[in-house]
C-alpha cells in the first residue's frame, strides 16, 4: 500500500534534540535563555532549570520573591492548578489569593519574565512520560514526585514543547461562554449515564434518541452512541419537548461549541461523559483504523500506545485522524441541528445574567 506520508517514510523516532522546532503559537522555548519548570507538593515549591540543571525547593512564603529575582528573558511554566488557581473559602490548599496572584503576574511582566500555566492533567500522561522516554537517565523508571514533575514540565518545554501553554488570567471572574459549557455539561452528562442503563432503546430521552437515528440513517457515523452524544451537547427534552439549549439566544458557533462545550483541547479537565464518549470510547478505534489504512501501528499489543512515545510517522497519521475526526463531529453537529429544526425544537437559554453575575460573553 502506498505511503500517505512518504517524506516519513525513512524517518526515526523523533530524537529529543530533535529535528522539529519547539516554536509554536503559545512560545518559542528558544527564544529564552533559560527555561524554569514549578511543581507545588508538601507545601513546598519544587523547581527545576531545563538549561542549567539547577533544581531545588522552598517554603510558598519565599517562592513570589524568588521568582521575581529571576534575570530577565527567562520563561517559567507552571501547572494552572499551582499558579492558575487562587485560594477561597472553598479551595484554601491553594497557597496565593487571586489579588497576590494578579500582582505576580504584573510584577513578572514588568521584570521581563514569562509566566506560561500548563495543563495539569497532562503532567503525568504527557510531560513526564516524554521525559522518561527520550531521557531515561534523567526521570528513572518514570518515577513519581514533586521534583520529578517539576523537571519533566521545564525539560519537555524546553525540548518539545508539543501542548498547547495558558497564558496567566487578567481576572479570576468566569465567564459567561464557560458558565455556559458548564451546564451544557450536567445536561448531557444527565443524558449520557442514562443512556449506560436504558442501552439507547428509546425509553429515556425518546425525543433525543429518535432524532440520533434519523441523523444515523442520513450518513455514516461510527455509532449511535457517537450521535447521541454529539446530539446531548446541542439539545434536551424540556416538558416534553426537543429544545436546543442556547447561549444568549443563540446556538453556540462550531468554534465555541468545540471550545467551551467539547472542551478539544488540552484544557479539557472535567469535560464529562459526552468528552469520554468522543476521545476515548470513539477517536481512539477511528484513530487506529486511520493508522491501518496509511501502514503506521498505534498500538502495542491490545493497548494503544501513548501519544508522548510516538515517532514521526505516529504523530503525522494523529494528526490526520484528529482532523478528519474534527470533521466528521461538526458534520453530525449540522444534522442534528437541521433534523431538530425539522422537528420543530423550541429553545432553551441556559445562560444567566444577574447584576453581581460576570459580563465577558
Amino acid at each position: 500500500m502506498k505511503s500517505l506520508f512518504p517524506e516519513l517514510d525513512d524517518a526515526d523516532a523523533v530524537t529529543p534534540t530533535g529535528c522539529e522546532s519547539v516554536g509554536r503559537s503559545w512560545c518559542d522555548p528558544s527564544l529564552y535563555d533559560e527555561v524554569v519548570g514549578l511543581d507545588f507538593g508538601c507545601n513546598c515549591a519544587h523547581y527545576y532549570m531545563a538549561r542549567s540543571g539547577k533544581h531545588g525547593r522552598m517554603p510558598f512564603a519565599g517562592l513570589l520573591t524568588w521568582l521575581l529575582q529571576l534575570p530577565c528573558n527567562v520563561l517559567v511554566i507552571c501547572e494552572s492548578a499551582h499558579l492558575g488557581v487562587p485560594q477561597t473559602e472553598l479551595s484554601l490548599a491553594q497557597p496565593f489569593t487571586a489579588d497576590q496572584l494578579l500582582k505576580l503576574y504584573g510584577d513578572l511582566r514588568d521584570r521581563g519574565i514569562t509566566l506560561k500555566l500548563a495543563p495539569h492533567a497532562h503532567t503525568g500522561k504527557r510531560m513526564r512520560l516524554w521525559v522518561a522516554h527520550h531521557y531515561p537517565s534523567l526521570i528513572k523508571n518514570w518515577k513519581k514526585s514533586d521534583l520529578a514533575d517539576a523537571l519533566a514540565i521545564a525539560v519537555y518545554v524546553d525540548r518539545c514543547n508539543g501542548m498547547s501553554l495558558a497564558n496567566p488570567h487578567k481576572r479570576f471572574s468566569k465567564t459567561l461562554r464557560r458558565m455556559f459549557g458548564r451546564e451544557v455539561t450536567k445536561l448531557s452528562n444527565a443524558v449520557l449515564n442514562a443512556q449506560r442503563t436504558d442501552a439507547y432503546s428509546g425509553r429515556l430521552n425518546p425525543l433525543i434518541i429518535k432524532l440520533a437515528r434519523k441523523v444515523r440513517k442520513r450518513e455514516w457515523f461510527p455509532s449511535l452512541k457517537f450521535v447521541v452524544t454529539v446530539a446531548s451537547t446541542l439539545l434536551s427534552e424540556h416538558s416534553g419537548r426537543l429544545v436546543v439549549l442556547t447561549h444568549l439566544g443563540q446556538c453556540p458557533g462550531r468554534w465555541f461549541w468545540m471550545r467551551d462545550v467539547l472542551r478539544m483541547s488540552p484544557w479539557h479537565y472535567r469535560g464529562g461523559t459526552a468528552r469520554s464518549n468522543l476521545m476515548w470510547h470513539t477517536f481512539r478505534p477511528h484513530l487506529q483504523r486511520c493508522a491501518q489504512r496509511n501502514g503506521v501501528n498505534v498500538k502495542a499489543g491490545n493497548s494503544y500506545k501513548k501519544f508522548a512515545v510516538y515517532d514521526a510517522k505516529q504523530k503525522a497519521v494523529h494528526a490526520l485522524a484528529m482532523k478528519s475526526f474534527r470533521q466528521l463531529l461538526l458534520r453530525c453537529r449540522e444534522l442534528c441541528l437541521e433534523q431538530a429544526q425539522q422537528a420543530g425544537a423550541g429553545r432553551l437559554e441556559l445562560t444567566r445574567i444577574s447584576e453581581e453575575g460576570p459580563n465577558g460573553r
